[in-house]
């Protein structure tokens, strides 16, 4: 065989594994199409056999929130400052006191 006659079948034979995979892909595309039509024709066909739900009579009071505890809070200052000790690469947080918490505009990180 010459060098031509080698580089027509190794080019036929990209070609066909190329065009069959792309045939495949396009059949797998299909199928997710049609699938997700019938699932939403069954969704649409259970939504308008179901009986609309029935309006409560009267509406629950608005429940309040309780004010937290300020051990809470004291919880979750220890918890951020172990977490900019290990960020920070120290295990003790000798040099540095967090004073406040502040949520951030900016969520860059």
């Amino acid at each position: 065989m010459s060098l031509s006659e080698i580089f027509l079948d190794a080019l036929s034979n990209t070609l066909l594994g190329m065009g069959t995979v792309f045939v495949v892909l396009i059949i797998i595309i299909l199928c997710i199409m049609l699938m997700s039509k019938c699932v939403r024709s069954f969704e649409e066909k259970s939504k308008k056999d179901e009986p609309a739900p029935e309006a409560p009579e009267t509406a629950a009071p608005p429940v309040v929130p309780e004010a937290e505890a300020p051990a809470d809070d004291l919880e979750l200052v220890a918890v951020i400052t172990a977490a900019v000790a290990a960020a920070m690469g120290t295990t003790s947080t000798d040099g540095f006191v967090v004073r406040s918490i502040k949520r951030a505009k900016n969520r860059k990180w």
